[in-house]
């Protein structure tokens, strides 16, 4: 049978005793591996030469500024746009520099004319 002071006895012995602790494990927990759209993750496929450049690459690629180009150039270029991709052909780059040294020799051509 409990008694009052059977109780608080118990009481006391319980708070007298050190609290427990409870023990942590640290686990390591390992992140599932997204799913690779290429058939091996490990070594890149390798396509060739690329067809298409981005602005930037394209500025860099003639030689100029991003500012230059998006100003001066990028007009008179035909670009492929797909959503916020922009994409340049390397052989339109080819193909405007050709007809912008042409336009140009032949500015130079009328003006040694006119001064001759």
């Amino acid at each position: 049978m409990l008694t009052a002071t059977r109780v608080t006895d118990r009481l006391l012995t319980l708070m007298k005793r050190p609290p427990e602790q409870l023990e942590l494990k640290i686990a390591e927990i390992e992140l599932p591996q997204k799913p690779s759209r290429r058939s091996s993750a490990s070594s890149p496929v390798n396509l060739g030469p690329r067809l298409a450049v981005s602005p930037d690459e394209a500025a860099a690629v003639l030689g100029v500024s991003r500012d230059y180009f998006d100003e001066h150039i990028i007009n008179e270029l035909r670009i492929v746009r797909r959503g916020r991709r922009i994409l340049v052909s390397l052989a339109e780059l080819e193909r405007w520099l050709d007809r912008a040294s042409a336009m140009r020799g032949s500015i130079d051509r009328r003006r040694t004319l006119a001064n001759a």
